[in-house]
């Protein structure tokens, strides 16, 4: 018995050491192999926990929205948005050409963690094009850190151009529209730090950047200037929702109208407010107003535009039909849009040309077969009344879609696009946004038209 309660003794004491053993490599190992993702324990717990905090903050205060001035810790993330991440970034910045940045300051640790400044942040497919940037905060004390280039007294937004660059609406929802909502506040006196952009993009948007900031554009993949240090860096931009502002989360102290007001004056347009008719008439050529059909050559294109285009002159209207170019030149286009009073166009990138019209103009969109109403009117109708723009929505018949030549009648796509939907975004791209044009009846269509004509008057 003595020796089987020896035997016994010694196997319990090697299991214990095994298992203490255990307790302390297996932690050792997983913080070697994340060693890159690091992210400190209070991000982790409010990331993690049920109806978690919205934002994140190192140092000794939280704070909330940025405009309420109240921004005194040294690093505060917001990771609550279901489309952006944020991190700001104060005290001594420093912008290395690798796309890492690194915070210096006394209060903070050695922490580590990567974001991907573009607002689709869940959509995979964009974010493929994105460039990932490090983030790291450091203490004084701990090294030598890197020496500056060139030092800032203002601050800087560090922002990503990818995703489906080249997409107008895309290129004002996802990156344009939450740059002015990120910039605001800094009334010009802010740095941009852009990756990813093409440099056709840069000269495309390029006054409408300079119409945000009074500085050089700095475009982070091509220009190697060193270690840029500034006392504050925003990464990643605030979005609100579909290419508008929301002027609840502002306060009221700016709107969409603020950023359409802003494209106006940046591509040096003329026109601030349509034209105003009176009485039932559109009165003689001089004074009638003004449409633009946007025509397309892919997909969702007019079949009839010269019908419609007629039918529209027939009613008062002085029509122009354009189509704008992806790399073309969009102060010339801009121009056009600004001088017209009405834009009709399919759903689609195109409408996002709206931004230059005056306000008060008038929007019509023809929203293609599919059960897209919802998001039509959420992309389009209302940005278009955020920015001080009417706005007429017209759906088409079967008759008037494509597919009704494609498909029997009682084909599902045609009698239920709610069943197509419920097969994901692919099955509804394919179905209704690639494969369909648009054959309007043109009588029909005229009471959109009319719609239009009293909505300026």
């Amino acid at each position: 018995m003595a020796c089987e309660k020896k035997i016994v003794s010694n196997f319990t004491v090697k299991v214990g050491l095994v298992l203490f053993a255990g307790c302390i490599l297996v932690p050792m190992s997983l913080a070697t192999m994340f060693r890159h993702y690091v992210v400190p324990l209070q991000t982790l717990s409010l990331l993690f926990s049920v109806r978690s905090a919205s934002s994140v903050i190192w140092g000794s205060e939280r704070i909330g929205a940025h405009h309420s001035g109240r921004n005194e810790g040294p690093v505060l993330c917001d990771f609550s948005s279901p489309r952006s991440d944020v991190c700001e970034l104060k005290g001594d910045v420093r912008v290395l050409p690798n796309a890492t940045i690194v915070l210096l300051h006394p209060s903070v640790k050695h922490q580590s963690w990567k974001m991907k400044p573009h607002a689709r942040k869940n959509d995979g497919h964009a974010l493929a094009r994105v460039t990932e940037v490090t983030l790291a905060s450091s203490h004084p004390a701990d090294g030598a850190p890197p020496p500056c280039t060139a030092r800032h007294a203002a601050p800087a937004v560090v922002f990503s151009a990818g995703g489906y660059a080249g997409n107008m609406f895309h290129d004002l929802t996802d990156v344009l529209v939450p740059l002015f909502i990120s910039t605001r506040r800094f009334a010009g006196d802010v740095h941009l730090l852009v990756s990813d952009a093409q440099p056709w993009w840069l000269d495309k948007y390029g006054p409408l950047l300079r119409g945000l900031t009074r500085h050089d554009v700095v475009d982070m993949d091509r220009e190697s200037r060193g270690v840029l240090c500034y006392p504050r860096v925003i990464v990643g931009l605030e979005f609100h929702k579909e290419m508008s502002v929301d002027a609840a989360k502002t306060a009221g102290e700016y709107s969409m109208a603020d950023f359409a007001l802003l494209a106006r004056r940046s591509y040096g347009l003329a026109r601030d407010t349509a034209i105003q008719l009176r009485g039932r008439g559109g009165g003689d050529s001089s004074g009638r107003p003004r449409l633009l059909i946007i025509s397309r050559k892919a997909t969702r294109t007019f079949t009839n535009i010269g019908a419609v285009a007629r039918a529209a002159a027939s009613l008062g209207y002085e029509v122009v039909v354009g189509e704008p170019e992806q790399h073309g030149d969009m102060a010339a286009f801009a121009r056009v849009v600004n001088s017209c009073d009405v834009l009709v166009g399919v759903h689609g990138a195109g409408l996002a040309n709206l931004v230059f019209l005056p306000a008060g103009a008038v929007v019509v969109q023809v929203v293609p077969l599919g059960g897209l109403d919802a998001l039509a009117a959420e992309d389009f109708g209302v940005p278009a009344r955020d920015m001080g723009l009417r706005y007429v929505h017209y759906a088409v018949a079967v008759e008037e879609s494509t597919l009704a030549r494609r498909y029997p009648r009682d084909h599902r796509v045609l009698r239920d696009p709610a069943a197509v939907r419920r097969e994901g975004w692919m099955a509804l791209r394919a179905a209704y946004l690639v494969g369909q044009n648009v054959t309007l009846d043109v009588v029909r269509f005229g009471g959109a038209l009319r719609r239009a004509m009293a909505l300026l008057r």
